[in-house]
């Protein structure tokens, strides 16, 4: 796509966006999961995702103005974020590399807003309903369209509206389980068959993107999903097995599709190879810099700036088939990024944060199933389901300010609330559930 056309599709979508958020504020949350599936779409360089940031959080202080938006309080999300945010923040002060440090600190704050608005524009299970309605839809959409590069030639492997397969495959991983709740909460056939054909398009997109971290994230979360009990997304055992023959079913078709590409790229993970030993090297040279900033690390985005000399300087990297990029290369994991960046401390922190929002997440689903609102733990089953697989595929990337994190995040201090409020009797399944069956994981 060049240039122009980005631009012009960027304004066209900043257009409608601006009309849609002006009318409807409450549809903000809606726009913000969909700004998510299209960042390659950007007006003058910028992304719609950090064109959406300054948006949001207008739409925030004027409903918090209004009355109409909710902060949580004393919530062990919420204080991971800070102690992470505040931290980042006074890296500042001993950073190798400002510049680099300022920009991540740039998509830290997008990242936050984003869990902000989640977090306090959330007020009714109809709103949360249009939310998985839109992320099913452009999870699908993007989906399809990636396949179809990837078939027909036009792209090596499949990005969807990201331009990073990579980050392509985490971002569908996070999708999968929401939309899955969808197929618990339709009631017409052919809203079930929607579902059953958006899984298999996920499921297709995943593989097509080549990522060996999508794959064994779609690996582990296809596991839990299996292990949990039946009614934790969906509405029946049979309903379950379904879901989970047609998922299998897609992981075959593109398996077939994409077996001559996938199968040495999931065998270079570790290899010498440009595209295998290239996070060897990154993982070595970030090991390095933590061994040497255990305290206080490099500073937020540091660790990119002096990638290249600190792998120059590494025992055991490899460059027999990995070229140095001229920007630096980042470490490729969350996790040892975090710690090259931010010491010891900022990795407690950032494993606390989740470690936080999955425990609030199952607290949420015991609260919601004891109350009989199977909706809301079904999604915040969805949730644990959702952040377990990006846990996994963070592995893989660096996406520490990767904005579907914070959205789960969000929506974690936000779901609570919802039981309360609550009380539209939509699930007819609600009195048979036993509440029970949660304590003792039977479906």
């Amino acid at each position: 796509m060049s240039l122009n056309a980005q631009a012009g599709i960027g304004l066209a979508v900043a257009l409608v966006i601006g009309i849609v958020v002006a009318v409807r504020p409450e549809h903000i949350l809606s726009v913000l999961i969909a700004s998510v599936f299209i960042e390659i779409v950007a007006v003058g360089g910028v992304t719609i995702g950090r064109l959406m940031a300054p948006v949001a959080l207008l739409v925030l202080l004027l409903q918090a103005a209004r009355g109409k938006a909710t902060f949580p309080r004393h919530a062990p999300p919420l204080a991971w974020a800070g102690g992470y945010a505040l931290l980042a923040l006074a890296s500042g002060l001993w950073t190798t590399t400002l510049d680099s440090t300022g920009y991540q600190l740039a998509s830290l704050a997008i990242a936050c807003i984003y869990a902000l608005c989640f977090a306090s524009l959330l007020e009714s299970a109809a709103q949360l309903r249009t939310m998985l309605a839109v992320m099913a839809g452009a999870a699908l959409l993007v989906g399809l369209l990636a396949i179809a590069a990837f078939l027909g030639g036009t792209a090596e492997r499949a990005s969807g509206g990201k331009g990073d397969p990579n980050f392509f495959a985490a971002f569908q991983i996070v999708a999968l389980p929401f939309a899955l709740v969808l197929a618990a909460e339709v009631r017409k056939r052919w809203q079930r068959y929607t579902v059953y054909a958006l899984a298999v398009v996920v499921t297709g997109s995943i593989l097509t993107s080549l990522s060996r971290g999508g794959l064994v994230a779609l690996a582990v979360i296809v596991l839990v999903t299996i292990l949990l009990p039946a009614r934790a997304i969906f509405r029946s055992r049979a309903q379950k097995l379904a879901v989970l023959l047609v998922v299998l079913c897609g992981f075959v078709i593109s398996f077939q599709a994409a077996s001559n590409e996938l199968a040495p790229r999931f065998a270079s993970i570790f290899a010498s190879s440009d595209t295998g030993s290239g996070r060897l090297n990154e993982w070595l040279a970030a090991w390095g810099a933590i061994k040497e900033h255990p305290g206080l690390g490099l500073g937020y985005g540091g660790f990119k700036a002096q990638s290249n000399d600190r792998m120059l300087d590494t025992p055991g990297v490899d460059f027999s088939n990995f070229r140095l990029r001229p920007e630096g290369s980042e470490a490729h994991n969350a996790y040892i990024g975090t710690a090259a960046d931010l010491g010891i401390p900022g990795l407690v922190l950032f494993i606390g944060l989740i470690a936080s929002t999955m425990r609030a997440a199952r607290r949420t689903a015991r609260a919601a199933a004891l109350a009989g609102d199977q909706f809301i733990a079904r999604v915040a089953n969805a949730l644990t389901v959702s952040l377990i697989g990006w846990s996994i595929a963070a592995l893989f990337l660096s996406s520490e300010t990767s904005r579907p994190f914070w959205i789960l995040v969000g929506l974690s201090l936000a779901l609570p609330r919802l039981i309360r409020t609550r009380a539209d009797g939509h699930d007819s399944d609600a009195e048979e559930f036993r509440p029970d069956t949660v304590d003792r994981g039977r479906g």
